[in-house]
């Protein structure tokens, strides 16, 4: 069959057309207008190259999420897996230690207010709670929940009521802080209170209740609450990373240095202040021995050479009811 110029034109313009629009080459099946149109170079109408695709990208099964390790959450040791990145840490563990004070109802009730929702382990992961000595072994499944959603729990259960509040001195250096972690909260914070890891220095401007750094970090109230967001890779220990200044305060550079030098103190790279700095020593009497300025063997009460053992001694029996005072 004989390739006619125009029928040649026709599908040069549909080839054309195709690679820029969905629509087909539109008017490139009417018929020529009287004057035709020159016929279009060869080199206008190469196709475009398809791009080049990658090859798939192949990776080893993930394995550990059937290694167990281990997190601390309010003090105690808590076994867990992790699992896409997130700790999930053993459910009945957290229940019978950090939340031993709490009924079910009460957990529950708690857990459908923050629409936390906790998982069953596999097999593979109940069998190494079972060999850890974490669960017994006729226990049939356990519970996981991630180590954002335990925090969030925690934090309800046991700071969510009333809070015992902080009494700084008149005057101390204080500075406006808060946090944008499951919803948002602000405070004051109180640099020279933070004299151990778990020092109460900051006041909730709502409820005044005082919170060490990593626990105002998860402290909310209930109409700021997001409990409609997935919250993920949350994880008190790094309070630094969500306790902020506010914008507006004074001194926001010096305020910084302040939360800095606590987070130092917190990861044990900075002394914590000496609580008793500048306050004047007082000679006093107990149990009739005069108390000097040297510490007794055992470090608790202040003593004067000979009579140490003697007055350890009574104040042993007397179930360390006598303190001398600094």
């Amino acid at each position: 069959m004989e390739v006619t110029p125009h029928l040649k034109n026709v599908l040069k313009n549909y080839q054309h057309s195709a690679t820029k629009s969905l629509q087909g080459p539109g008017l490139a099946l009417a018929p020529p207008k009287s004057e035709p149109s020159p016929e279009p170079k060869e080199e206008e109408f190469v196709p475009a190259p398809f791009p080049v695709q990658q090859l798939p990208i192949l990776t080893t099964p993930d394995t550990s999420c059937s290694e167990r390790t281990e997190t601390a959450l309010e003090g105690e040791t808590i076994s867990c897996f992790v699992v896409g990145g997130e700790k999930r840490l053993c459910l009945p563990q957290v229940l019978n230690s950090v939340l031993r004070d709490f009924s079910l109802p009460q957990i529950n009730h708690e857990c459908d207010q923050l629409q936390i929702y906790c998982s069953r382990c596999t097999p593979e992961q109940l069998n190494v709670l079972k060999n850890g000595g974490i669960l017994p072994s006729a226990a049939a499944s356990s519970g996981l929940i991630t180590k954002t959603d335990a925090e969030r729990l925690c934090s309800a259960l046991l700071y969510g009521q009333e809070v015992a509040p902080i009494r700084p001195r008149k005057g101390a250096a204080s500075f406006a802080v808060y946090h944008k972690c499951f919803g948002k909260c602000t405070g004051v914070c109180f640099p020279e209170l933070y004299t151990s890891k778990n020092a109460k220095c900051i006041e909730c401007t709502e409820c005044r209740g005082g919170f060490s750094p990593q626990q105002f970090v998860c402290h909310v109230h209930k109409h700021y609450s997001e409990n409609r967001t997935v919250h993920w890779g949350f994880d008190s220990a790094n309070w630094r990373v969500y306790l902020r200044v506010a914008k507006d305060q004074q001194d926001h550079d010096q305020c910084i240095k302040y939360i800095d030098d606590i987070k130092e103190q917190y990861d044990g790279k900075m002394p914590f202040p000496n609580i008793y700095a500048g306050i004047k020593r007082k000679q006093v009497r107990k149990n009739g021995f005069p108390i000097g300025e040297k510490f007794c063997c055992l470090g608790y009460f202040h003593c004067d050479g000979g009579q140490c053992s003697l007055i350890l001694s009574r104040c042993i029996g007397a179930r360390f009811r006598d303190h001398a005072i600094f």
